[in-house]
């Protein structure tokens, strides 16, 4: 292969590859400051208690599920 078949076949469509690539992000970015997606806070709020706090955990009658009593002997 010669160098202008070289370049015409591997480094042109690369170059255009990458430039098509930085334009998407650049937009992505654009468009994320623009209009910006609310949070739910209700998942927020919901991921948090389920780490380790005792939200989940209690039984329907008030007491403290073994799991729980496991988990607090831990800290």
């Amino acid at each position: 292969m010669t160098q202008k078949t070289v370049t015409l076949k591997f480094i042109v469509p690369e170059a255009l590859a990458v430039a098509f690539g930085i334009m998407i992000l650049i937009g992505i970015i654009y468009l994320t400051h623009k209009y910006p997606v609310p949070t739910v806070q209700a998942d927020a709020h919901h991921s948090a208690a389920d780490s380790r706090g005792s939200a989940e955990l209690q039984a329907p009658d008030g007491r403290l599920s073994r799991v729980h009593m496991l988990l607090s002997r831990m800290k």
